[in-house]
């Protein structure tokens, strides 16, 4: 996915190795559903005859169409490369479609809605494997840190757990909260809404562009990063549920806080009754109870 419809640094970027290394060109969303367009993908792809695919984002809310992208894949010869960083706990809680089925690669984080520690995966077939070690030693990593390979162990031993599942489905749940607050309040939210943990909002309908509403949302203790709307140059919100659903927040917490943003973003001045507001709910409900 192109940078500007939120595609990863990773994918392409010309300060990092792989937009060094490697031509990419980059597909995008349409611009009214701001869903992946696969039609345009199918004729790029086409065109381009690439070696790889790459499916993958770090601000889409939505599912991927996974066999749909193995269909163009095959049409073209390419390997199809999935890049599950941010969904990858959702999918080992079963609240999200596996990828494994239909690509070569599989790659994500062992962090994020997984909840492990900070490090990566690599999955694939046996015909990649050899070649894929390879890539990873010598090439580009030494030696292992035992340490991170048993936090891993017990991240996956947490992810096969019912309480997981549990956890997955409602970060999903209260993402969709969320975004339904968020629009209430008068953001609009890219898509219309999410299936994931993923919420991009745009404040422009506030009068404030996004750099404009991260400050004030920082202000006012809620500290978040900006990210590409899939139109134009403007920059939205994106936000995520899985730290609060860890936390234990809940569905009344999500539309709460959504209510907070609102506050936040429509305040110039004084954000103080705000923030001692949102300091109260965190600590109801503290990341590291007892």
């Amino acid at each position: 996915m192109g940078l500007p419809f939120g595609g990863h640094l990773t994918h392409g970027a010309p300060g990092n190795f792989s937009g060094r290394w490697f031509d990419f060109v980059g597909y995008g969303v349409d611009p009214d559903t701001g869903l992946i367009d696969h039609t345009r993908l199918r004729a790029l792809a086409r065109a381009r005859r690439p070696k790889a695919i790459v499916c993958g984002s770090i601000s889409y809310p939505r599912h991927p169409d996974y066999e749909t992208f193995r269909e163009i894949a095959d049409e073209v010869g390419a390997y199809l490369i999935v890049d599950a960083a941010h969904p990858m706990g959702l999918i080992a809680g079963g609240a999200a479609p596996n990828p494994a089925p239909y690509a070569d690669v599989v790659c994500a984080t062992t962090h994020k809605v997984l909840r492990g520690p900070r490090g990566g995966m690599i999955l694939c077939g046996a015909e990649l494997a050899e070649r894929i070690d390879r890539a990873v030693f010598p090439f580009t990593q030494g030696g292992a840190q035992m340490h991170t390979v048993a936090a891993k162990a017990v991240a996956f031993g947490e992810a096969a757990t019912p309480a997981f599942t549990l956890y997955a489905h409602q970060v999903v749940a209260h993402a969709r909260v969320l975004a339904a607050g968020l629009e209430a309040e008068g953001f609009e939210v890219t898509t219309g809404g999410t299936d994931t943990h993923i919420v991009v909002a745009d404040p422009a309908p506030l009068g404030v562009d996004g750099r404009t509403a991260r400050e004030r949302l920082s202000a006012a203790g809620m500290v978040l990063d900006t990210c590409a709307l899939p139109y134009g140059d403007a920059r939205g919100i994106r936000l995520g549920t899985a730290a609060v659903t860890t936390q234990g927040m809940d569905d009344g917490d999500m539309a709460r806080i959504a209510a907070l943003f609102g506050a936040a973003v429509r305040e110039p001045g004084d954000v103080s009754p705000i923030a001692a507001e949102v300091r109260a709910l965190a600590e109801r409900n503290p990341p590291y109870p007892g």
